[in-house]
Parts: structure tokens; C-alpha cells; sequence
């Protein structure tokens, strides 16, 4: 099968490296023959140029965006008036480019279309004017976790969702978030990320007991963009509030964006001797095998890819009990929820930082369980079902 991969950013995050992955292995098993439309150039370009994944650049705009509202209310409505001229400037922008992009579609022969992302503006314009069957994978929460307006109205968003030939949903959460536009009648397959092979799984296995055998303070890392969404300053401050109880602990926040706030919260709090931004980190391996224990403080999750990633490198994981994460962990068998805010976080990180015998029994519980339910070759073949039932 010759399909289309339509990606909205260039960045290697979540969502691309889930992408890559299920290329990766279905050009591997001969099933597909990829090719990449995206907006821009960046990491993922590099990396589709050194596995030999052709691409193409076509500049399309989002159709979600952040708005924030400050002032009074004249000041806001001169802001929302703002924000929604920006908004048809983008849509005139997509539908110009359009033309291009069902000119490439039949130029290199393509048989399906997959669009990895709930965010990729020109799938509506593609549902109204492209033949070629599309599958459209929700990866996101537009709204509640990502707090993005969706330009064109819920409504537009939700018909576009009914247009689709199949969606694929990456957790429970996401398939009743589709829903919620497309209405109750609408199905999404459920298929989760595959994070890891099972080679690699193996592997993570033989390293993931060093941590608990290795001198130095217990650590915690949360991983991803810098973001209100994600949780960085909930997580300092219940650090702060652990500080309080024992000394020898460390938090460790990697990721990129802008991290001025989360600079002056730590000065504020006094925990600056045992809080580390590292920025971005392209290989979350190393971190993940010296950490005893991952924390995922975001609201509303789509579904964590960093959890799995966390789960499967032995480590147990304290998630707020929203989204997503209710369906990756199990309470008290391969990690902890948390209700609430700082003070039911710092709880939950004393507790395991009192208990190391039970937070290793946590990790290998979840190591095992990421190994059987979030592996790359599962999450392939499934993908691939759905592909096979739009075969004619």
C-alpha cells in the first residue's frame, strides 16, 4: 500500500515518534510503502531523510490555536476579534494550498490517506474534496488538554470527524472526546501507542534493576513540553512540600519551551539545589534508567506516551487521576494516582521515597505490563487491520 502520512509540526515529540515507529514497521514487514506530507521542515525531516522516507513540504496552517485573554472587556474583544481575522487568514491559506496537495496525492499514486493528528489543517478541505480514502488518527484532547480553540467551530470539527472512512482513537479518553463532536453514534477504533519493540523492551529489562542497587538521591523525572497543560509547577511545588519531610530526593523536568516561570517558582520555593531542567532531551533512555520513579502531572491526557515509555524502563508512576492515564497504570500494582493537586502529589512521592521495596515492585509490575500491552508490533498489526478493511 502506497499511503500518504500527514503530520501537523516538524518536531520529533510524542505524536511524530509514534508515527515513525508504525511506518518503520509496516515498511519493514513490506506492507507499505510511505510517504510524509508535513508543513515544515525540522527533526522528523532529518530523520525521514536517513530512513530513506520520502516527504514533502507543503506550508498548511493549523486550524486549532492558543488564545489568551488578558484585560478588560473591550480589550478582550479586540483580542478575540484578533485572533479570529488570524483564523480566516490561515483557512484562505489552506484552501490555496489545497490544489497542491491532491495534485501530489495523484502524483505519487497514493491508495490511502493517514492523518496523525487532530490538529493537521488541511483534513477538512481533504474530507470535502479527496476521493482516496482517509483515516484519521485522534491523538489529542484539543480542547481539554492541550486548551487550543478550534477555529472553525466544534461543529465543523465534529463533521469532519464523520467524514472520515476510519478513525483511530489512542485511548478510551480520546474515543469519548470524538464523541463529544461527532456524536454518540460515531466509531473510532481504540488502538494504543506502541512505545517500544519488544527487542527493545528486553533490553530496557537487563538495565532497569541498576537503579535500585545505585547510590545517590531518590529521583523523579517528568518528561515533555513545557506547558501549563503538563503540570511542571504542580510538580516543584510538591517537591517543595516533600523538602519538608526528607532531603536526599531530586526532581529532575526535561523538555523544551519557555521555562522562565518555572525558574522563579523554584527560587521562590528554596528547592533549587534539588530541581534540574535539562531542556529537551533527544534520547530519554539514559534519564528514565537513573530515576526511581516518573510522574505524570498532566490534566487530561490524551493517553502518555511517556508513561509507557517510563513504565517500560521499570519505573513506577504517580499520574493525576484524569484522561488517559486512568487506563495506562493500576492503582497500587504498577503505580499511583493522584486526586487533586500538590499536597496529594507530595503524598504519593513520600510514600514510595519511604518504601524503596515497593516502589521497585511497582516498577517490575509495570515494566511487564508495558511489554505485553504498549509494544510496537501489537500497535502495527492493529493499524494495519484498518488499513486492510478500506482494501477493495
Amino acid at each position: 500500500m502506497r499511503i500518504a502520512y500527514l503530520t501537523h509540526y516538524a518536531e520529533l515529540y510524542g505524536a511524530n515518534r509514534s508515527l515513525l515507529d508504525l511506518m518503520l514497521e509496516l515498511r519493514s514487514r513490506g506492507e507499505v510503502e510511505p510517504f510524509v506530507l508535513l508543513p515544515r521542515e525540522g527533526p522528523i525531516t532529518e530523520r525521514l531523510q536517513a530512513e530513506k522516507i520520502p516527504f514533502q513540504v507543503i506550508p498548511w496552517e493549523p486550524w486549532m490555536s492558543d488564545r489568551r485573554y488578558m484585560g478588560r472587556i473591550h480589550h478582550r474583544i479586540m483580542q478575540h476579534l484578533g485572533y479570529e481575522r488570524a483564523a480566516r487568514k490561515r483557512a484562505m491559506r489552506n484552501r490555496s494550498l489545497l490544489p497542491a496537495v491532491l495534485r501530489t496525492i495523484e502524483e505519487q499514486r497514493i491508495g490511502l490517506i493517514h492523518v496523525n493528528s487532530a490538529a493537521v489543517g488541511i483534513t477538512a478541505l481533504l474530507l470535502e474534496q479527496c476521493t482516496t480514502p482517509l483515516v484519521w488518527h485522534i491523538r489529542e484532547l484539543p480542547e481539554h488538554q492541550y486548551m487550543l480553540t478550534i477555529d472553525a467551530g466544534r461543529r465543523r470539527y465534529g463533521q469532519a470527524l464523520r467524514k472520515a472512512a476510519r478513525l483511530i482513537a489512542i485511548s478510551k479518553a480520546v474515543q469519548e472526546d470524538i464523541r463529544r463532536y461527532a456524536g454518540s453514534g460515531v466509531h473510532a477504533d481504540l488502538i494504543y501507542n506502541g512505545v517500544l519493540r519488544s527487542a527493545d523492551q528486553q533490553r530496557l529489562a537487563s538495565k532497569a534493576m541498576g537503579r535500585w542497587t545505585a547510590t545517590g538521591p531518590f529521583t523523579f523525572v517528568l518528561a515533555g513540553l513545557i506547558h501549563a497543560s503538563k503540570g511542571q509547577e504542580e510538580a516543584i511545588r510538591a517537591f517543595a512540600l516533600l523538602r519538608q519531610h526528607v532531603q536526599h530526593v531530586r526532581l529532575v523536568l526535561a523538555g523544551d519551551g519557555k521555562a522562565d516561570r518555572l525558574h522563579a517558582l523554584i527560587q521562590q520555593l528554596g528547592v533549587g539545589d534539588g530541581v534540574v531542567l535539562t531542556g529537551f532531551v533527544k534520547d530519554l533512555e539514559p534519564l528514565l534508567l537513573s530515576s526511581h520513579a516518573l510522574l505524570m502531572c498532566s490534566r487530561n491526557e490524551a493517553m502518555g506516551r511517556v508513561t509507557v515509555e517510563g513504565m517500560s524502563s521499570g519505573l513506577p508512576v504517580i499520574g493525576h487521576a484524569s484522561g488517559g492515564t486512568l487506563e495506562l497504570i493500576t492503582e497500587g500494582v504498577t503505580g499511583l494516582f493522584y486526586p487533586g493537586g500538590a499536597e496529594a502529589l507530595a503524598e504519593r512521592m513520600l510514600a514510595l521515597v519511604n518504601d524503596r521495596s515497593r516502589a521497585r515492585t511497582l516498577g517490575e509490575a509495570a515494566m511487564r505490563d508495558a511489554a505485553e500491552r504498549f509494544n510496537v508490533e501489537r500497535y502495527a498489526t492493529e493499524v494495519l487491520e484498518v488499513y486492510r478493511s478500506l482494501q477493495h
